[in-house]
């Protein structure tokens, strides 16, 4: 049987992709072998990803639910890219970086403005990030190439020791085999493989705000006044139910509870 993804390609049905976003979601064994097996007859040739995704977060309850949704829910952090940047800066500095976003670096031609700027142990490293409004698209050799350029210039400027490269969704094969090449490390969904922005996210239990059910009035209105992870939600409680309605506020800080609970 053949799936259509969100890039119009078709593949055949890996029931092992499903599976393992549902362990990522905390489903236990018991409930992915009972979607599964509801999930079965509801499967026809041609189906596309996007439907198989939404009969799946049906069946998931409240937390899970929420967290099979992480893909999407680092999709709304758009339109622009500021709320991208600054969730992957999070994300570093829950790995022992400092790190400042929208940085102006000399460089040894121009000056250049990093999206990122980390150190550790008096290592200088750039990344740059490059956020997708659609799931379907890849990141290709042409910003590789670019991020790599850029780099050369304020690895001189700057002292800069090695460049990263951050997206949202996935890299092309070429994009893959340059990093591998010239030392640009990539970091998307699962990429490193075992390693990419969604382990980061549940290794450190840095969720996007934008993975809690709210409207999306409210969500702008969060997102808006700087809340980018669940976890601001709950530390910035007082916020929360200052900017948003009695109901709203307390519906999105017991979705943020449930979520960081376990």
């Amino acid at each position: 049987m053949r799936v259509i993804k969100r890039s119009g390609e078709s593949e055949e049905f890996d029931p092992k992709k499903t599976v393992n976003a549902m362990v990522r979601s905390g489903a236990s064994d018991e409930e992915i072998k009972g979607i599964m097996e509801a999930l079965e007859p509801q499967l026809y040739d041609g189906i596309t990803t996007e439907e198989i995704y939404s009969m799946v977060r049906r069946m998931l309850q409240g937390r899970k639910a929420a967290r099979y949704s992480l893909k999407k829910g680092i999709l709304r952090l758009g339109p622009e890219g500021e709320n991208f940047e600054t969730y992957v800066s999070r994300l570093y500095r829950a790995e022992g970086y400092e790190t400042k976003t929208r940085q102006f670096l000399n460089g040894r031609c121009i000056k250049h403005e990093v999206d990122v700027l980390m150190t550790r142990d008096q290592e200088r490293v750039m990344v740059e990030c490059k956020f997708h409004n659609y799931l379907g698209i890849k990141c290709t050799i042409q910003i590789a190439l670019y991020v790599f350029a850029r780099f050369l210039d304020v690895k001189e400027g700057s002292n800069i020791d090695r460049p990263i490269l951050a997206t949202n969704t996935r890299f092309s094969q070429d994009a893959l085999q340059y990093g591998k090449c010239v030392g640009l490390e990539l970091l998307g969904w699962n990429s490193p493989e075992g390693n990419g922005i969604e382990a980061l996210a549940e290794r450190h239990r840095l969720f996007p705000v934008t993975i809690l059910d709210m409207r999306k009035s409210d969500q702008d209105i969060l997102l808006d006044n700087h809340f980018i992870l669940v976890n601001d939600v709950l530390d910035r409680a007082k916020d929360v139910r200052r900017l948003l309605s009695k109901e709203s506020a307390e519906s999105v800080i017991a979705q943020g509870n449930e979520i960081l609970a376990c």
